[in-house]
């Protein structure tokens, strides 16, 4: 998104000193370390957005119907404290620049009306939010400068509007309507920065993990490879022994080989040193494999879920992290990670968050005249077309949500009816009898955004 321009501002202060004038914030959901949402009291089917995103800082009324945790921290206490319960006494634009200048009155301990005058200063790069008091002094401020700055901000100096530059207006004939669309499709994407941020522990285990799992993965492939080269031993050793009374032969065969032999050691001990490097190499083959594999189902089974994370609630997070992070002590005990519902054309399309949502899914839900579908030879959502014969488009739409789901743009999708589906022997684990595939080389945007919304 752009930022917005200066012309875009005055539309949008001038919606707020229609609406917001009188309004008592209510409540301050903070959505993100630079987003977040103020309740106001006689406007019900709205919320003021205010973003002091570096990139493009900007605030606007958006409709927003369903409720958010809020993020703690340094800009949550700072809200709480300064703006909650107060009212909104006026609101305009200040130096013909992107600065709004608010100004909200609220009662005190001793219940005297303090008046505060906020400057959201919606500068690309500089963006900041300062409180200052009747007397013009900085109270506080979401960034501070140095004494030593070019324009110092420290509690107790006056506060000084920002020099202005060259303002670069677009001059876009953007309407309200367009900039409430931005801002709207902007607080989407702010929902994922508020999940990361809220979940930092459990993105950073399963990102961690991954990257732990691909060294695990490397160094056991190079354990197979060292070993595949002792495989030879048993016939060396064989044929050692087959030598032995064979002089000329023998020294061709050691010559031939490259073998390097123990001069202290009997041409038996030798050869038994052989039979012992070929077992050993047998046996780190064989374990190192079965590690190789669960580490390659754990890696593919995290990057499943860290790209179905994106379509989880809060709740959904917090069963996933009570999942992956068995140490972590949650306060509330959470449910269990649902299915997600797609409806196209009034055929619901369902899909598998985790393994226990695709166990669910695919045998509980699900019934015979059902279809399913999953990625081939990869850990991946189950997908469920609610239809005895899906057309092709519903197809083509399951197929791309597996895509999805699996963090992937390309592959091959496997799609059966349900009466040949059969439970595996792990949590989430579906065997087909029979089935044919969909390959796909790329995802439209039109299902991406099916499946944000």
């Amino acid at each position: 998104m752009n930022y917005y321009s200066v012309s875009a501002f005055r539309k949008i202060v001038n919606e707020l000193r229609e609406k917001v004038i009188g309004c008592k914030i209510n409540n301050i959901t903070v959505i993100n370390s630079h987003d977040f949402l103020c309740s106001l009291s006689m406007i019900k089917n709205e919320k003021l957005l205010i973003s002091l995103n570096h990139q493009h800082p900007f605030l606007s009324l958006i409709r927003v119907n369903e409720s958010l945790p809020t993020i703690m921290g340094k800009l949550n206490e700072l809200l709480r404290k300064m703006i909650k319960e107060a009212y909104i006494v006026d609101i305009d634009l200040v130096n013909n620049d992107r600065i709004v200048r608010l100004v909200i009155q609220k009662a005190n301990d001793l219940y005297e009306k303090i008046v505060t005058t906020i400057y959201l200063e919606c500068i690309p790069q500089r963006a900041n939010l300062v409180f200052v008091d009747g007397d013009s002094k900085i109270i506080h401020a979401l960034h501070y400068a140095p004494i030593t700055s070019n324009r110092p901000i420290l509690n107790g100096l006056t506060y000084e509007l920002p020099v202005q530059g060259i303002i670069s207006d677009e001059k876009e004939d953007i309407s309200l309507e367009d900039v409430k669309t931005r801002a709207e499709k902007y607080y989407q994407d702010a929902l994922l920065v508020h999940k990361k941020e809220k979940f930092t522990p459990l993105y950073r285990y399963m990102k961690t993990r991954i990257k732990s799992l691909e060294k695990k993965s490397n160094v056991l492939s190079q354990e197979i490879s060292n070993a595949k080269e002792h495989l030879k031993d048993a016939e060396h050793g064989n044929n050692l022994l087959a030598y032995q009374y064979e002089i000329e032969l023998l020294d061709e065969y050691i010559k031939d080989n490259n073998l390097n032999l123990d001069n202290d050691k009997s041409l038996v001990e030798n050869a038994n040193q052989f039979f012992k490097k070929y077992k050993k190499s047998k046996r780190t083959i064989e374990m190192a494999q079965i590690e190789l594999d669960k580490a390659k189902k754990e890696s593919e089974y995290l990057e499943y879920l860290l790209a179905a994370s994106k379509f989880m609630d809060d709740e959904e997070l917090l069963s996933l992290s009570q999942e992956l992070l068995p140490k972590q002590n949650l306060k509330k005990k959470v449910s269990s990670i649902k299915y997600g519902t797609i409806n196209y054309n009034g055929i619901k399309i369902l899909y598998g968050k985790n393994a226990s949502s695709n166990n669910e899914l695919t045998f509980k839900v699900a019934t015979k005249d059902d279809y399913y579908l999953h990625i081939k030879d990869y850990h991946g959502a189950h997908v469920i077309i609610k239809n005895n014969n899906p057309s092709n488009e519903e197809k083509l739409l399951a197929a791309e949500l597996c895509l999805i789901l699996s963090n992937k743009t390309a592959g091959e999708i496997m799609i059966a009816p349900m009466k040949d589906v059969k439970k595996g022997h792990v949590l989430g684990e579906a065997l087909l009898n029979n089935y044919s595939t969909i390959v796909l080389n790329e995802v439209r945007q039109s299902t991406i955004d099916l499946l944000n919304n």
